[in-house]
């Protein structure tokens, strides 16, 4: 059966499509009549069908499937109450690790696990939680084994892309269900991985953007997919090494630079410290800048400590804290309990001060081997405040002892948005003392009240913006592999605000897409293309976004992306069908999503991306209801243009009533010389058209306009 949205095969009796998750008509179904096709181009819908909208959403998430290794033979060979058992105590250990990474179980399916990362609710490292997550899965049935016992073995499957989040069909029920080419991949290469292996897509390796070890294991075809799957092995977390070791170029960034390089020269000249502060969205470079600084402060004598915060470990206390003991004791090639005896207990140290943050160290490093103090009966406060007092009294005397021991030194603290809220406390006290010892103390954390916060008298603020045009064609180049025509470099930009992570994922999903062909040494997009396509890793991250807001917020950005990049109050309103509040726009504008346009209750997203996000967010079948109330409305108003109202007829797929438009569109845009444009609206008549003639017609319409603006057909590349 051929899918109605994306044209792939499936077997006859498939519900939904393997390619696109969409759900197929019955047999004897009008192919056409399909609820949620994915393509734009017009299904044959109707201004009739437009109230019966299904609840729900497309999302990017990463499904994980694992399956317990010879479940079959240890039921033959053991009693059954025994492998049940061990299967139970490993199926459990799985559930806690799923949970622990921030992900959903879906299901277990006899001895298999499904999880998904995504859903319901959506972060920006979806995809290196899942991956994390399969490598916590491994370990915990290791763990597992009894002394003499057979080690359980997994076959682990990840893979990332989009879905349907839908509620499942049946009467009563409100199971989401989902449904889409990830899900289908990670059961599937789950089948082709070995005992002890994790096969991960190149979605999610790319999604995870360097942070994780893996070794190639070439392309395979999977049953239901159009063409090959790009398959990896997981090996490792390369943690810190992937922060802490800038690869490639660092592009712009000079001023920023200096800035910071200042500071280490400050430290190195004085012995006094400094804290700077960097804030950038995501993307924007932070680490990367950071990174840079490491040979700078090796050359200038300082020792170099680099200490990360994670989304997932937000809920564990004192998690930097820790952290941040386990890299010096690295760096030492000692202990970290070890380490902290030998900063912490000198012989000079009162007796009750040594009892005292012997008891707060005891609280938050139980785990790292604190020997020597544990007979020495360490005061255990029972009160909250107490206790934080004693640990933090414990972490300033570990940092003076630091510095008096081991001299001036960088101290990264990357990501300080994800800290874990009791180390907080510790932070803030480091950037305190920082000027009085020869630290240079350097955090990177996004914008927000946190950051504000953090810059006080003694920081040092330091704003990333997007790079300068010059800038973002250097790294479209780089990324590329050749200079790309100044147009497009121009053009991507501008899509992409310069954001260096934008621009590397528009740019690589450009040239794999072939929009980008090579001509006289450039690239330059082919005809008819675009920089407009959102790629699987961007389209996570901003949804993460997005799925941080309230359910009006996201609502009201989801019809607000309908009508287009700029959107005034009352076409929110009309597309809502209630009135759009003031609070909602002025909560989205402080999440940096929109911003208000001086012309008064009209608004602009505040990145072409963002908007193309919340879009692409919607039901297909959404989208073609919030289409033709749009146009409804702009023909109703007398404003707007023909070939404005001509599109949105033709993604609301009210075929017969947008072809006439377009037609309409196209000659209007001839009389005035706009002979590109007019091409544009004669090539999709030409593909709506119901009738041959009409599509020829159409299409030497389009050729004429395309000859008369001087635009040939492109040469293969």
């Amino acid at each position: 059966m051929e899918c109605p949205g994306c044209r792939a095969p499936n077997a006859p009796a498939a519900r939904f499509c393997d390619q696109c998750g969409s759900r197929l008509p019955a047999p004897d179904a009008d192919p056409t009549a399909g609820p949620e096709a994915v393509r734009l181009t017009p299904d044959d819908g109707s201004p009739a069908d437009r109230e019966a909208a299904p609840v729900g959403d497309r999302r990017i998430v990463t499904a994980l499937f694992a399956d317990l290794v010879d479940y079959v033979r240890m039921l033959a060979e053991h009693d059954a109450e025994e492998v049940k058992g061990r299967v139970d105590a490993a199926l459990a250990a799985m559930d806690d690790a799923v949970v622990r990474f921030g992900g959903r179980r879906e299901k277990f399916i006899g001895d298999a696990i499904f999880a998904v990362f995504g859903h319901p609710r959506a972060r920006d490292d979806d995809p290196l939680r899942a991956a994390l997550c399969a490598l916590a899965l491994r370990a915990a049935l290791a763990e597992l084994a009894e002394a003499g016992e057979e080690p359980l073995a997994i076959r682990i499957g990840v893979a990332t892309g989009e879905v349907v989040a839908a509620p499942r069909l049946g009467r009563g029920s409100n199971e989401i269900s989902l449904t889409g080419p990830a899900v289908v991949i990670a059961a599937r290469i789950q089948a082709l991985a070995g005992p002890g292996e994790i096969l991960l897509d190149e979605a999610t390796v790319r999604a995870a953007r360097g942070r994780l070890a893996v070794e190639e294991r070439g392309t395979r075809r999977l049953r239901g997919r159009p063409g090959p799957v790009h398959l990896f092995a997981l090996r490792a977390d390369r943690g810190l090494e992937a922060a802490d070791r800038p690869t490639g170029r660092l592009l712009g960034r000079a001023t920023e630079r200096a800035r910071l390089r200042g500071l280490l020269d400050a430290v190195r000249t004085t012995g006094l410290g400094q804290v700077g502060v960097v804030v950038g969205d995501a993307g924007m470079g932070k680490t990367r800048l950071l990174a840079d600084l490491r040979a700078d402060a090796r050359a200038a004598g300082l020792r170099w400590t680099w200490a990360e915060n994670v989304s997932y470990g937000t809920g564990e206390p004192y998690r930097f804290v820790r952290t941040f003991a386990q890299a010096i004791a690295d760096e030492e090639g000692d202990d970290s309990g070890a380490i902290a005896r030998r900063f912490l207990f000198t012989d000079d140290l009162d007796d009750q001060v040594a009892r005292r943050i012997g008891g707060g160290i005891a609280a938050i490093a139980r785990e790292a081997g604190f020997a020597g103090w544990e007979a020495e009966e360490p005061y255990t406060p029972t009160d909250p405040v107490e206790a934080m007092n004693a640990i933090l009294e414990a972490c300033r005397r570990y940092t003076v002892r630091l510095a008096e021991e081991l001299g001036p030194r960088v101290i990264v603290i990357d990501d300080l948005h994800w800290v874990d809220p009791s180390s907080l406390p510790v932070i803030d006290q480091l950037v305190n003392v920082t000027p009085s010892i020869p630290f240079a103390v350097l955090i990177a954390m996004r914008p927000g009240p946190l950051a504000d916060a953090m810059v006080r008298g003694v920081a040092e603020r330091i704003e990333l913006a997007g790079l300068g045009p010059d800038e973002t064609g250097q790294l479209a180049a780089e990324v590329a592999g050749a200079e790309l025509a100044p147009r497009d470099a121009a053009a991507v930009h501008e899509r992409t605000g310069g954001n260096p992570l934008f621009v590397a994922e528009t740019v690589r999903a450009l040239t794999e897409d072939g929009s980008l062909v090579l001509r006289d040494g450039r690239l330059s997009m082919a005809a008819g293309r675009s920089p407009s396509g959102l790629p699987v890793t961007l389209r996570a991250l901003l949804g993460a976004r997005i799925d941080a807001l309230s359910e009006p917020d996201r609502e009201a950005v989801g019809v607000a992306s309908v009508i287009g990049m700029r959107f005034p109050t009352r076409l929110v309103t009309d597309l809502l069908g209630r009135p759009a509040t003031p609070v909602v726009f002025e909560r989205l504008v402080d999440a940096a999503l929109i911003e208000p346009l001086e012309e008064g209750d009209t608004w602009r997203f505040s990145h072409p991306l963002i908007r193309d996000a919340a879009y692409a967010g919607l039901l297909t079948s959404r989208r073609r209801t919030l289409h033709g109330i749009l146009a409804d409305r702009l023909a109703e108003s007398g404003r707007a243009g023909i070939g404005q109202i001509a599109r949105h007829r033709v993604a609301a797929g009210e075929v017969e009533r947008a072809v006439p438009l377009l037609v309409q569109a196209a000659r209007a845009a001839m009389t005035v010389g706009a002979v590109s444009e007019a091409a544009g609206f004669w090539a999709t008549a030409a593909e709506l058209a119901p009738s041959p003639a009409d599509r020829t017609t159409f299409s030497e319409a389009a050729s004429e306009a395309l000859a008369a603006a001087g635009v040939g057909r492109e040469a293969p590349a």
